[in-house]
């Protein structure tokens, strides 16, 4: 075979291979011409459907509860998303509190609308302040995010000067956050010309009749056949121990004349609650054939003393509670 049939043997083949080549390469460019066309296409009719739909105006959902915001953005063919939940003064929960885009804002129908929706007033539980100096006392009120309102002064038989005699409301209360709270400030013993009522609860009517007595003060007395303490004990007064009152003044209180069981015994509770800064609520529950109940339940001062005569039928458990923390527990048979 000469050269020239060799060479055009190999011209012809190199062409083939060319040839295919090509067709790959063109396929390819068509094929990427096709996925172009398509996605035009795409961008062109999508663009086409939003730009034909209808511009609104955004309505004013704030202040509405989330059914009635539906409804409202639903006839103006738009959607709702919640965004989040946030505490609000004065909008009622559940209710929106803000949106986006905002009201009277122009968009197409078939936008969303987001809301975040009010939780309400944020409650806030009232410190026990009782015992503590103002400041210490002012300082907590601020830090649980209430204020102090008034600050009266008055004098005690048993808070020293300058410790928080009272408070109001009580400790433990739920109140709105910013709202006040009232103290009262002791001012010590009062002086010879001042009487104040003493705490007589928990005592004998004879002790309450004394002092009445000779303090030219009227006396009423009345009878709870329901007490859960002693027959003859006082259960309840008013007006409240550390009470200022003038002479020929009123005070009443309610004697226990619960009738005792044939198998009832009475217990002498005695507890000393221990020295520090700051007031402690103590609360002595008692568990018998009669079931549980709460014998006390208030704010005690520290170092001060709890004596009660307690009445129970059969076994019995007697606890002490301080601040919620079991300090003592006893059984007796």
């Amino acid at each position: 075979m000469d050269n020239k049939t060799e060479t055009n043997f190999e011209d012809f083949i190199n062409k083939g291979k060319i040839s295919s080549r090509g067709k790959w390469i063109a396929a390819a460019v068509v094929f990427v011409f096709f996925v172009a066309l398509i996605l035009v296409s795409i961008d062109w009719v999508l663009g086409a459907l939003v730009h034909t739909r209808k511009e609104v105006k955004v309505p004013d959902i704030t202040q509405k509860p989330v059914t009635a915001a539906l409804n409202a953005l639903a006839g103006a063919n738009l959607a709702l998303k919640q965004a989040g939940v946030e505490f609000a003064e004065g909008v009622p929960p559940g209710s929106v509190l803000r949106q986006i885009p905002s009201a009277g804002s122009t968009v197409r129908e078939g936008r969303v609308v987001r809301v975040w929706i009010s939780q309400g007033d944020e409650m806030v539980f009232v410190p026990a302040v009782e015992g503590l100096e103002l400041r210490a006392a002012q300082l907590a009120i601020r830090q649980a995010g209430l204020q102090v309102d008034k600050v009266e002064n008055a004098f005690s038989l048993t808070v020293d000067k300058g410790l928080i005699i009272s408070q109001k409301p009580k400790a433990d209360s739920m109140l709105t956050r910013g709202e006040k709270v009232s103290l009262t400030l002791s001012n010590g013993q009062p002086p010879a010309s001042v009487i104040l009522v003493p705490d007589f609860r928990n005592k004998k009517l004879a002790e309450a009749t004394l002092w009445a007595s000779q303090q030219n003060i009227n006396l009423t007395v009345k009878e709870d056949s329901k007490s859960p303490f002693p027959y003859g004990t006082i259960a309840s007064q008013t007006p409240g121990a550390d009470s200022e009152v003038a002479p020929n003044a009123a005070l009443e209180v309610v004697v226990s004349r619960r009738p005792a069981g044939e198998d009832e015994k009475t217990y002498h509770l005695h507890y000393e609650l221990p020295q520090g800064k700051k007031p402690m609520r103590i609360r002595v529950v008692i568990s018998d054939d009669n079931g549980e109940r709460e014998v006390i339940n208030e704010s005690k001062q520290p170092g001060s003393k709890v004596d009660l005569e307690i009445p129970y039928n059969g076994a019995a458990t007697f606890r002490i509670l301080s601040d919620g923390i079991l300090v003592r527990e006893r059984e007796i048979q």
